[in-house]
Formats: C-alpha cells, sequence, structure tokens
C-alpha cells in the first residue's frame, strides 16, 4: 500500500557535527489524517518531516486490514531507512509497534499523550465503553459522536480554526475505518511490545492520560517520560512549545 505524505524540507543545513540529520516520520491519530501533526513539524523547521495519512484516512487508500501491525507495516514502507517515529494517540501506538517490526531501522520514538500502552484499570474500561458505543451507531450517528469528541480534545487552541478543522477531518473519516481503528486500539497488545523497545524512548502525557508514566516505566526502565500542563489530548495544537523544548532536549541527550 502507498500511503500519502506531505514532506517538509529543512530550511537550514545542519552544520558539521550537528546530529539533526534523522528524519522526522509523523503519525497521526484515530480519524484525524497529517495535517494534525503539522504543528509538530512546523516546531522543527531545520528537520526533514514526513507527514503521512495513515490507511484509509485523510488521501490514503482504504486498506485490508487496520490492526495496529498492519498500519506500522504501512509507515515502515512510506519511511526512510532511518528516522524518528513521533507518533500520536493511535499514532503513538502505531510507532512503537513499527521500531518493534524494525528496530533497525527506527532511531528513536517520540510518543505524544499514546492511546493505550500500559493504560491504568479506568483507561482500559474508558477504551472498551468506546468499543461498545462506537458499534451501535449507524454512520450518522457516529459522524455526530465524533464531531463532539473531536471538540472535547481539545481545551484551548492556538489557532481558533485548528478546533473546526480537526472535526472536519474526523467527521469525513469512513465509518468502517473509524470502526477497524478503534477495534485496533483496544486490541493491541502494547504493554509486550513497548517493553521489546530497543531504542531511545520519549513519552509526553497529558494531566488525565491514559498511560501513566511510573507504569510506563516498570514496563520500559529506559524511557524518559514528561508531562505537559493545560492542555488536552490534541497538545500539538495548544501547548507545542512545551512539547517542543522536552523533544528538543531528548534529540540533544540521545544525539539524535
Amino acid at each position: 500500500m502507498s500511503l500519502f505524505v506531505s514532506e517538509r524540507v529543512p530550511e537550514t543545513t545542519s552544520p558539521a557535527g550537528g546530529h539533526n540529520h534523522h528524519s522526522l516520520v509523523l503519525i497521526h491519530g484515530w480519524s484525524c489524517d497529517h495535517t494534525a501533526m503539522a504543528p509538530v513539524a512546523d516546531a522543527f523547521p531545520d528537520r526533514h518531516a514526513i507527514c503521512l495519512d495513515l490507511p484509509g484516512h485523510g488521501r490514503s487508500p482504504a486498506a485490508e486490514s487496520y490492526t495496529i501491525e498492519a498500519q506500522a507495516a504501512a509507515v515502515l514502507a512510506a519511511a526512510p531507512e532511518s528516522c524518528i517515529l513521533v507518533g500520536h494517540s493511535m499514532g503513538a501506538q502505531i510507532a512503537v509497534e513499527a521500531a518493534v517490526q524494525a528496530p533497525d531501522r527506527v532511531a528513536g520514538l517520540v510518543l505524544l499523550d499514546p492511546a493505550p500502552i500500559v493504560p491504568h484499570d479506568s483507561a482500559r474500561s474508558y477504551v472498551e465503553d468506546m468499543r461498545r458505543h462506537i458499534m451501535r451507531l449507524d454512520p450518522t450517528q457516529l459522524a455526530d459522536m465524533l464531531e463532539v469528541f473531536g471538540r472535547r480534545q481539545i481545551i484551548r487552541a492556538n489557532e481558533p480554526s485548528a478546533i473546526d478543522d480537526l472535526v472536519e477531518t474526523m467527521t469525513r473519516t469512513p465509518a468502517a475505518v473509524v470502526r477497524a481503528c478503534w477495534d485496533a486500539v483496544c486490541d493491541w497488545n502494547g504493554e509486550a511490545a513497548f517493553a521489546r523497545l530497543t531504542c531511545p524512548t520519549l513519552v509526553i502525557v497529558i494531566d488525565k492520560a491514559l498511560n501513566r508514566p511510573a507504569n510506563l516505566a516498570k514496563a520500559l526502565p529506559k524511557v524518559m517520560t514528561g508531562q505537559v500542563s493545560g492542555a488536552g489530548h490534541m497538545l500539538q495544537f495548544e501547548v507545542m512549545d512545551q512539547v517542543a523544548a522536552m523533544m528538543q532536549r531528548f534529540f540533544t541527550l540521545q544525539r539524535l
């Protein structure tokens, strides 16, 4: 499968001896498209960035399977030989799985408020309750639900139009893809995959996260974690300054 990609060319060339040679592959979340990761690309103008549409989302074609494993394979097919994967929400799950599938190609991981990887009990209950709810809705009802859901993911966007754009994108996603991807989010064994990671990994969460840093550290002791303040799940639209500072520190420490 060939995914739609939007590339950002670096504005400047890395100075001799610099370590910003790894491309960023930016992976959006459930029912979104590549535009959801544009704030991340904008925050790193000196990096080659690839924003892609996952299977069945945006301009990418539908797929036979939407499991996290299948979507990770599709991302790897579109990614450079060596890169840093930056995933948001479901995209963070996909990034982890891609790093497990191709550890020699993934130099580092940045996971932005991930969908369940090592979830606490209330997070498990939440995603399973959502699954049952989604399955009961017809396509029109599902689009209405996505509009409400999307607006609740942002507390206060830096650009007011970001909320409307997000909702429009989410409600355009085909119902079959929406349902299949939520199933994938629920069914993937994130804890087992996360424990197998060998590359440097940074996880950035919000105040009410589905994954608690302490639980992540139990599964992967070397993980680096950070927490932003004053943001909803779409943190890249609200506090990208906080996110970018943590990412840049991570890149510097890991010589990425």
